[in-house]
Formats: C-alpha cells, structure tokens, sequence
C-alpha cells in the first residue's frame, strides 16, 4: 500500500511538473510573440535643411521571420516619404491607400500637399479608422520642402500626432532615443547625422 501511495505521489508530481514546463514554455512563446510583432524599428531626426530615415528590413509573425529585406519607408511624393511599422498587413495597406490617395489630390487640384497638410490628412484617415477598423500602425512622416522647410511628425495607432525634431518607434527606440537625447543638436550637417544614425543603429 506504502508503495501504491508513493508511486501516486510521484505520478501527482511528474505531472505537476510537466504542467509547469508547459506554461512556462507556452508563456515564453506568448512573450516571444508580442516581441516579434512589435520588432518594428523606426528612427527619424531633422537635419540643416533635410530630414533623415531610417527602419529595420524585418517582416515577421509570430516567432517566424518570413522575410529579411521589406523596405518599411514608402515615397508619398517628391518631397515626402513615410515609415510605417506594424503589423504587416495593416503597414502595406494603409501606406499604399495615404500615397494613392495624396496623389489623387494632386492630380485632382493641381496642389501638392505641404508635409503639415499630409500629416494631418493622415492623421485624420488614422482617427476615422480607429471609430471603424483600426489599423495597427506607427507612422514617422518627413518631408522637406521651400515654404516649410525640413519636418518630421510622430504618428501612432491612436491617431495621436505630434511634429518632432528627432523621434522612433518601436524597440530600437529604447535604445535610440537616449543616444538621440545626448548626442542630438538642432540643425546638424549630413556628416554628423550620418555619425549619430550608425550610432543609434
């Protein structure tokens, strides 16, 4: 009987422990998970006269990498260009559906849009989706151009918008944004901004 009980004991603990392993391996995989969504990084300061880019190539999916190579900052026009991160889906469309329909108006009015007017437009587009299918996405918008000059402006999912010298989305900004903090001054040349983004990269 003694050694029925103990055979029980240690059955009772085998699984126990084997339950154990189990969540702790499946509540890596979920954190693991969330990672690899959120991998996206996006980087962006104002130089003398330009704005500068930068985005990781990674396409992933949960823990799959199915790509290495995606170019995440798109050409809205000559003078405009927008990085987008998130999910991938979400990125591609909304990104394609701002640039189709930025040179919609140009062609419809014969005005290019200035960068304020098309971050705001995006802005709005981002505010109407979020009340109906809201997209998952971190948006960096530059452009450059006589009137304005050089301007940057942070984007997020819940519409929220805001114009900035040096900003980033995503992981890398962890790390970024405090090099950015130390090392960042207003107006730098194309050299010392070539310095600073290896820096942070």
């Amino acid at each position: 009987a003694g050694g029925g009980t103990g055979t029980r004991r240690l059955s009772m603990r085998s699984r126990y422990s084997a339950r154990c392993s189990f969540l702790y391996c499946w509540g890596f995989c979920q954190e693991f998970s969330v990672f690899c969504r959120k991998m996206d990084s996006l980087l962006g300061f104002v130089g003398d006269g330009y704005v500068m880019l930068a985005a990781n190539t990674t396409n992933a999916r949960s823990v799959v990498v199915m790509n290495t190579s995606a170019d995440k900052i798109m050409e809205l026009d000559e003078t405009k260009l927008l990085a987008c991160g998130g999910e991938v889906g979400d990125s591609v469309q909304f990104c394609e559906y701002i640039q189709k329909n930025v040179y919609l108006y140009k062609y419809r009015t014969g005005i290019v849009l200035s960068t304020n007017a098309a971050a705001n437009y995006t802005r709005g587009e981002l505010a109407r989706f979020l009340r109906e299918s809201p997209y998952q996405v971190s948006l960096l918008l530059a452009g450059c151009n006589p009137t304005e000059g050089p301007g940057l402006y942070y984007m997020d999912y819940l519409a929220s918008m805001q114009k900035m010298e040096k900003s980033a989305h995503g992981y890398g900004s962890y790390f970024a944004l405090s090099i950015l903090d130390r090392k960042y001054r207003p107006g730098p040349s194309l050299e010392e901004s070539l310095d600073l983004m290896n820096t942070c990269i």
